[in-house]
């Protein structure tokens, strides 16, 4: 699982990313709810320079548009969905 859980903890970049995420979706409580547990998260990860690479990739490419997390793909590419081995799937990663 990559994605708003992990980033959520990764630090700066992460962080940002995840912020720019919550800022999708619909409304304040969400935002703030998503802002929330993504600060908690933070604490909770360890930051590797991998993480902080794909994160700060993540933000300058704009993967994680908000029309593009409106699609799977785009979650996918955004790092938001992971694809399980046995059937090759994308699901949703848990926040």
């Amino acid at each position: 699982m990559v994605i708003l859980g992990t980033s959520a903890g990764c630090g700066n970049a992460c962080l940002d990313l995840a912020k720019q995420v919550c800022l999708c979706l619909p409304d304040d409580g969400s935002r703030a709810a998503c802002n929330q547990r993504a600060k908690e998260a933070e604490s909770n990860f360890s930051v590797q320079s991998q993480d902080q690479q794909f994160c700060q990739h993540q933000i300058d490419t704009g993967a994680c548009d908000c029309h593009m997390l409106l699609f799977p793909e785009g979650q996918k590419n955004c790092g938001l969905s992971y694809t399980t081995a046995s059937t090759g799937s994308s699901s949703p990663a848990s926040p």
